[in-house]
């Protein structure tokens, strides 16, 4: 909830529902976005309102993704972009950039930054804030707001002190942190080597590869940036060490087939001198061709965080 309280607290819940004169929904164990995924399959969920996320392009094929979304009965997407998800949306609200936004972001260290915007909403788009508000008016729930200035002045009512927090305190190590109640196990255990692969594994599939992001880019809207990508293009290319791509005859002009257990798919080679031998590597802001699609998605049994960055393929030469 606002402030970061939480929503079994139930002195929380009665603050922000006597201010926002509503009643709040008791609390029920939340959902991790696997369950959601997998409750969307399941028809137990019927609508998804999705916010400046695209999970389609986000997340590889093992997760079900697509299938979830193509079962709720009311997919509705609010994005400054028609995203990949966007376009299996039975509604699309346009919203604003960064630039277009006026207001407050607050950072990781809690400290409150002031921004204004640079540019007009570009044709229908309009601020999150904008959008919630008259979603809410539309059903019967008008929200009073008139400009981020609104939003504003209610944080300050019900949360005292929250643009005043002062200078960020220094961040400073605290492994016990990490110890305490069960979250970390041995250090050995934990960062184990993985020695499940057979040698018939390892033969048939010997690169491991890394689907992570780089330098020049963040996300997929990064890709949308012209300037950012005169810096580092959208090449389609596998990142390998050279010695590999000598020991495969690679060329720059090559067309190599990258298998996994999850399916392949066909793309060109680049090197890469910071590639160790046996690895290779695809940047993950960009779908074409859907490399992410290869790895499998393994949940943290702890976190029920999902992992769908590595796996380990075959390349062959066409």
């Amino acid at each position: 909830m606002p402030g970061q309280a939480l929503y079994a607290d139930e002195d929380a819940r009665t603050k922000f529902a006597t201010a926002w004169r509503c009643s709040l929904p008791p609390p029920d164990p939340s959902a991790t976005l696997m369950e959601i995924l997998k409750r969307c399959r399941e028809g137990r969920i019927k609508a998804l309102y999705l916010v400046g996320e695209n999970p389609l392009a986000t997340l590889p094929a093992s997760t079900g993704v697509q299938e979830a979304l193509e079962k709720v009965q009311l997919l509705i997407c609010q994005d400054p972009f028609l995203t990949e998800t966007g376009r299996l949306a039975h509604v699309v609200l346009p919203a604003t950039t960064f630039a277009e936004k006026d207001g407050t972001f607050t950072n990781l260290e809690g400290k409150v930054n002031r921004v204004r915007p640079a540019l007009e909403p570009y044709e229908e788009a309009r601020p999150d804030w904008e959008i919630f508000a008259a979603l809410g008016t539309a059903l019967g729930y008008p929200m009073e707001y008139e400009a981020a200035q609104d939003v504003q002045r209610e944080i300050m009512k019900l949360l005292p002190g929250y643009y005043n927090l002062g200078e960020p305190r220094p961040v400073t190590a605290r492994p016990e942190g990490y110890l305490r109640d069960g979250y970390v196990r041995e250090v050995a255990a934990r960062y184990a080597a993985n020695t499940d692969r057979t040698e018939t594994d390892q033969a048939v599939r010997p690169f491991a590869l890394t689907i992570g992001q780089v330098l020049y880019h963040s996300g997929k809207l990064s890709a949308r940036a012209s300037g950012l990508l005169q810096l580092y293009p959208s090449k389609g290319r596998l990142q390998m060490n050279p010695e590999d791509l000598a020991q495969l005859q690679l060329g720059p002009q090559d067309v190599v087939r990258v298998t996994s257990t999850r399916g392949s798919v066909e793309l060109r080679t680049g090197p890469n001198h910071d590639l160790a031998r046996g690895t290779c590597f695809f940047p993950d802001h960009f779908n074409e061709p859907p490399v992410k699609d290869l790895a499998e998605c393994v949940v943290d049994p702890t976190t029920g965080v999902p992992a769908f960055k590595f796996t380990h393929v075959a390349i062959e030469k066409l």
